[in-house]
């Protein structure tokens, strides 16, 4: 819901946490680009190896802290629409 200023927050978290996800994307992707051009120039083989499960355990990380600031957003919302609560 717009505020009387014409500010939506939740629409704002959500464009937050799309822009976060994406630049997330676009660095993960550069950082794999990199390892597989390491890999065939047969330079780096250890640090390359655990990339997926780094990347598996950020993006865990990044969607918990979204659906947390999502539905503190929204418990926010609820509480400023029923002020007997």
């Amino acid at each position: 819901m717009a505020s009387s200023d014409g500010f939506d927050r939740e629409r704002f978290l959500l464009r937050a946490v799309a822009g976060i996800f994406i630049a997330q994307f676009a660095f993960y992707a550069a950082g794999l680009g990199g390892c597989f051009w390491l890999g065939l120039q047969r330079r780096l083989g250890p640090v390359c190896s655990s990339y997926a499960e780094n990347l598996q355990q950020t993006f865990e990380a990044a969607v918990g802290t979204s659906l947390a600031l999502l539905s503190g957003g929204g418990i926010a919302g609820a509480r400023r629409r029923d002020p007997d609560n």
